[in-house]
């Protein structure tokens, strides 16, 4: 094996890792997105939710970390859909915002 075929295995195993960690925090956000939606009493629709949007910004101990910013769709007469966005800074969930809805 040369140095090239390890650095490249390195690269993937580097990438592969950094996918997984992602995913991670994606089902923590999800499990969070679900758990207050529940204790608000509205359905989180179609299970899932999505990113929308990624980068860097300090937390409050001024060490830079990855803000992702989620997005997802509830309703609370399963009638009419809602948009609400859950913020993660690094692996905790740092806001979640709801459209105002119709109770």
């Amino acid at each position: 094996m040369i140095l090239s075929d390890v650095f490249v295995l390195l690269l993937l195993s580097c990438l592969a890792l950094i996918w997984w960690w992602d995913r991670g925090i994606k089902q923590s956000a999800f499990l969070k997105c679900k758990q207050y939606c529940e204790n608000a009493d509205i359905q989180l629709l179609d299970d899932t939710i999505q990113i929308k949007k990624i980068k860097l910004e300090k937390n409050s101990h001024n060490q830079w970390q990855i803000l992702r910013v989620f997005q997802f769709e509830f309703t609370y007469t399963s009638e009419e859909r809602y948009q609400g966005t859950l913020e993660m800074l690094g692996k905790h969930m740092r806001h979640i915002e709801l459209a105002p809805y119709k109770i």
